[in-house]
């Protein structure tokens, strides 16, 4: 069993590796962007605040009019490279493409499909390296998991977009635990692509308003926010429904 430890822990390490390959990548494309026309090279780095933001978009706006495929690239690794290792400050991004690409026809499909690709990343890095660290750190978080996705087993494909449209739900914590819950990969895709398009519709949208945002609070009102729980219990309540029929009729 030590053994069997060490392993495991040995197997962690990977996951340091894939952070520093995947860092050095990043570091690689800012490093070699291409300059303006006046010589100069933009700083581009994560936002961190509204006003960070602001000024961020401000500089890409200017610097996609030369390299429009290198700040499509580079914010598309950026964007991944967070949702990957679960790094908090997606909502940024998301405003970020909101203002610079629009939501429609670009920003907002864009969003939602490297949301599920970053989801899908951390699922798999889950799967293959962290197996029995998470099940021993989560045992009882993953175990009451287990018996809901039981519960809504018939409905599963909704029970996870409800999940996800819920707005208090740790999207993180169900991007690692995914794997334990027997969960397969194309569900647990399309889960978090169609899950998460209502918050991703609303920050995008946002994003298309910077300049009239004065906190991240304005982004997500407490109307909104309301609107997204009630989806998400109506989505639960429907599917409980149908199991309660489905149910009465197989008897």
């Amino acid at each position: 069993m030590g053994q069997l430890r060490r392993r495991d822990y040995l197997r962690l390490l990977i996951v340091p590796a894939v952070f520093a390959v995947s860092s050095f990548f990043l570091w690689f494309l800012f490093v070699n962007r291409p300059a303006l026309k006046n010589g100069l090279s933009p700083d581009l780095h994560f936002p961190k605040s509204l006003e960070d933001l602001r000024e961020l978009v401000r500089v890409s706006s200017v610097y996609r009019q030369d390299h429009w495929y290198y700040v499509l690239l580079l914010f598309t690794s950026a964007y991944v490279y967070k949702q990957t290792f679960a790094i908090p400050g997606s909502a940024l991004l998301n405003l970020f493409c909101g203002a610079l690409l629009g939501c429609w026809p670009l920003g907002f499909p864009l969003c939602c499909i490297l949301t599920a690709v970053g989801a899908s990343n951390c699922f798999l890095l889950s799967r293959f390296v962290g197996k029995a660290i998470i099940q021993e750190m989560f045992a009882n978080k993953i175990a009451k998991l287990q018996e809901k996705l039981l519960e809504n087993e018939h409905q599963l494909f909704f029970f996870l977009i409800s999940l996800r449209v819920f707005p208090m739900t740790p999207n993180w914590f169900l991007n690692v635990t995914a794997p334990y819950i027997n969960i397969p990969l194309p569900i647990f895709f399309f889960s978090v692509l169609i899950g998460l398009m209502p918050y991703n519709f609303l920050c995008i949208q946002a994003g298309e308003m910077l300049s009239d945002i004065r906190s991240m609070e304005d982004v997500l009102t407490y109307k909104q926010m309301l609107g997204l729980i009630t989806v998400a219990l109506m989505m639960i309540t429907l599917s409980h429904f149908y199991r309660k029929h489905k149910s009465t009729h197989s008897e």
